[in-house]
């Protein structure tokens, strides 16, 4: 009888064990940081709790800003991937052309120099951090009727949290916009 309960109370604690894990694993989100950037070909403007960056509409250019993703905790994750967009990389709107991310201890707050952002690897943020990072992505050569733009409010990040890998949109904290005051048609 006391073996029979030694295993039983082994496989409920084994099972109470991967209960938690995949419970913190699953639960854990990311969310957006305490701070953004753009460079001086945007404006920005805040109506009421959204804030706006404006890019001018320019076919195939490039247009670079900062987010910082923000980790609440409890337990520290790897970030192993960001996209602009969700779904076939040949199927994006916008594609990024260079990502970069500045590197913020617990001894520093988040800042965003483009001048000392390196090339984007893996990178662990620890449980309370963020990590701030720079997308430059290619405006599409699509057609735009006057007055219209893209945008797009979030980032589809990928991530490691205790072993296990997890996907997330994230919110930027503001909405990217790419507008087009008088159309465009392709040639």
């Amino acid at each position: 009888m006391t073996r029979r309960r030694q295993l039983l109370a082994a496989a409920t604690l084994a099972v109470a064990l991967c209960a938690g894990y995949l419970s913190a694993t699953i639960g854990h989100r990311l969310d957006h940081g305490s701070s953004w950037w753009h460079g001086a070909d945007a404006e920005f403007r805040t109506e009421g709790p959204r804030t706006e960056v404006r890019f001018a509409f320019n076919p195939g250019g490039q247009i670079t800003f900062g987010a910082s993703i923000r980790n609440p905790g409890p337990s520290p994750v790897t970030i192993t991937g960001i996209a602009v967009n969700e779904g076939p990389a040949n199927q994006h709107v916008f594609k990024i052309a260079r990502l970069t991310a500045n590197h913020a201890d617990e001894s520093t707050a988040v800042m965003f120099d483009p001048t000392a952002a390196t090339p984007f690897p893996s990178i662990r943020v620890g449980a309370g951090m963020e990590l701030p990072v720079f997308a430059t992505i290619r405006v599409p050569d699509v057609e735009t009727a006057p007055g219209s733009g893209l945008f797009f409010d979030d980032l589809a990040v990928d991530y490691d949290v205790l072993g296990l890998p997890r996907h997330q949109r994230v919110p930027m904290g503001f909405r990217l916009s790419v507008l087009s005051p008088n159309g465009y048609v392709p040639r």
